[in-house]
């Protein structure tokens, strides 16, 4: 495939497109492209789609134009991050693989896409419908990394095996390899909530096996114009979904029932955790998701009670005290 790849047989290489979503982000936007540019992966096209932007994205991008793998499209009207998503998807993609990095992220080292890619060549197996990754989080523009979300076992695993322990692993839409035809047939980015990638994501993996690598894909850059950081209490609420219609959806393939039951539990009092840990406000954690916990899943009360739960819902009564430990842990490098 490559010179420092000589265990791999070459042969012709399946297209992949890199899909990079943007909008208004002319600070950040070269850094994704010029990553994706350095991929040593020789049949690849870079997709950025702007969402109309009002900054100097296109100024930006057109800086890069003259590498052909570079494709630039903007939005005659802004469609919002997931109708964006599945526009390029659905309209612009040619590749028989696809990875989504949005305009904020970039790839964490040249040969991301070609190992990723080697993976699917060293089995030849069609039932492959994605390669699942590592990445890493940095707070802020230029700020500390986080250890790289890497803690799981390696190798080629039914889909539903991931499926059911998703409340264990981390896998990023940024470090994801999926199949671009499936991906369509099943109707990938179907849901306008904030989990949308992870919706999409799991019905996939219903489908047949996935890869698991410890490599190091790509870099999430966490700051306060995130959506997932950015999410309010009533979009998490909303944010259930992405539960219910993979549960649904399962069921629908005739998956065993009382294996999904209890994945659906767990998984309802994972995000019901999540939220209530969230740097949302109190007011609306007390006055809008417990009432619906109560009303609509009880049984997730118990996530309320964990120890991480209590201890920062106590944080978060007393702010001072929160904001000056979360300043020392964002001080903190990482290992």
């Amino acid at each position: 495939m490559t010179a420092n790849r000589p265990d791999v047989i070459l042969q012709e290489l399946p297209k992949v497109s890199v899909m990079i979503p943007t909008f208004n982000q002319e600070r950040l936007i070269g850094r994704s492209i010029e990553s994706a540019l350095r991929q040593d992966y020789r049949n690849m096209e870079i997709i950025v789609a702007d969402d109309c932007s009002s900054d100097n994205t296109a100024d930006v991008v057109k800086q890069y134009l003259a590498d052909d793998r570079l494709v630039y499209f903007k939005n005659d009207t802004n469609l919002g991050r997931v109708a964006n998503y599945r526009k390029t998807l659905y309209e612009r993609v040619t590749g028989v693989w696809v990875l989504n990095m949005d305009g904020d992220d970039y790839f964490y080292s040249n040969d991301a896409i070609s190992a990723m890619v080697a993976e699917i060549l060293r089995r030849s197996d069609d039932s492959v419908v994605a390669v699942l990754g590592s990445h890493m989080a940095v707070i802020g523009e230029n700020g500390h990394g986080r250890q790289p979300f890497d803690k799981y076992a390696t190798g080629i695993f039914p889909g539903l095996d991931i499926v059911l322990n998703w409340n264990k692993v981390n896998f990023g839409h940024l470090a994801t390899l999926y199949r671009a035809t499936l991906a369509r047939s099943i109707g990938y980015y179907r849901s306008n909530t904030i989990s949308s990638d992870w919706e999409s994501i799991l019905r996939l993996l219903l489908h047949g096996d996935a890869i698991v690598t410890a490599k190091i894909i790509g870099v999430w850059s966490i700051h306060g114009n995130n959506a997932t950081i950015t999410r309010s209490i009533a979009d998490g609420i909303l944010d259930y979904g992405y539960i219910e219609d993979t549960y649904r959806y399962a069921m629908q393939r005739g998956f065993d029932e009382r294996t999904l039951g209890r994945w659906f539990r767990r998984m309802i009092r994972f995000h019901t955790e999540t939220l209530w840990v969230s740097n949302a406000r109190i007011s609306a954690k007390l006055r809008v998701l417990l009432p619906y916990i109560f009303r609509t899943y009880p049984f997730a009360v118990t996530a309320l009670l964990s120890p991480k739960a209590t201890a920062r819902m106590a944080l978060g009564i007393y702010p001072p005290l929160f904001s000056k430990l979360r300043a020392a842990y964002r001080r903190t490098p990482a290992r």
